[in-house]
């Protein structure tokens, strides 16, 4: 057990009675929506919830998105359990587990059950780029490097990819960093920066949902082995992000 998680119920009516559990990266109003629709009012998140990383509401009263958000959860009896923390602790992760196996990268990892580490067939920056593109279905990633920059040791950070972890990869003889998300003045500078001095290394960002979600549905299926009372369903998120060639919403703006 950590000595300290952030895990907890974040919003909702302890007492309530469960009809069904939603899993999903984020707790977003589209996400909570799509919960309410399919009857599944126990949301078990990875991620937060009030747009911080411990779920501080003290900043929020009278704030008009908080207020909406709030009141959505309350009408349609939602609770909603930030889970994260206990989900990066099972062994074998969820989170690598599921993200491998959508990839199809399972044989391709040096550790089949910590699947970080790849060797994969070897291809470009670019060509790699576009592959995970099409397979996540993300319309947004970015690179950092050469796009005929040689590719076959991956490294992956699935979800948040801190400064230290990221920094201690990539000074390893992978030729590519995955991350999900990670802060631009961190892993994505220090990689321009060794692009900068002529080192043969790059870094892909999948995006926070496109890096974590197929490990929420892979946990949700283990779920649905130990719970049979009520139904376990995973849900994905829309990509919150369109770009120049596809500048379409995906977020639903009906309640």
């Amino acid at each position: 057990m950590r000595p300290q998680t952030l895990d907890r119920v974040v919003a909702g009516d302890l007492t309530a009675d469960i009809t069904g559990v939603a899993c999903m990266a984020l707790a977003t109003f589209d996400g909570l929506k799509a919960a309410a629709a399919a009857g599944r009012n126990l949301v078990i998140v990875l991620e937060d919830t009030w747009w911080s990383d411990n779920d501080d509401l003290q900043r929020l009263e009278g704030n008009s998105t908080y207020k909406a958000k709030r009141a959505f959860i309350r009408e349609h009896n939602l609770v909603v359990a930030r889970f994260g923390d206990h989900i990066a602790d099972m062994k074998p992760n969820p989170v690598a587990m599921g993200m491998a196996q959508q990839l199809g990268w399972e044989n391709y990892a040096t550790d089949k059950n910590n699947p970080v580490h790849f060797v994969i067939p070897s291809t470009n920056l670019l060509a790699l780029t576009q592959s995970l593109g099409r397979t996540l279905g993300s319309r947004t990633l970015r690179a950092v490097g050469d796009p005929r920059l040689p590719v076959s040791k991956v490294g992956v950070i699935w979800g948040n990819a801190n400064q230290l972890p990221s920094i201690r990869l990539l000074n390893t003889d992978i030729d590519t960093l995955l991350v999900g998300y990670t802060h631009e003045w961190e892993a994505v500078m220090y990689c321009q920066d060794q692009v900068a001095v002529g080192m043969k290394k790059s870094l892909i960002s999948l995006g926070q949902a496109a890096g974590e979600q197929a490990g929420v549905k892979y946990f949700a299926g283990w779920l649905k082995t130990i719970i049979d009372e009520v139904p376990v369903d995973y849900i994905p998120l829309a990509e919150p992000y369109w770009n120049l060639n596809q500048p379409t919403n995906l977020i639903s703006t009906k309640i």
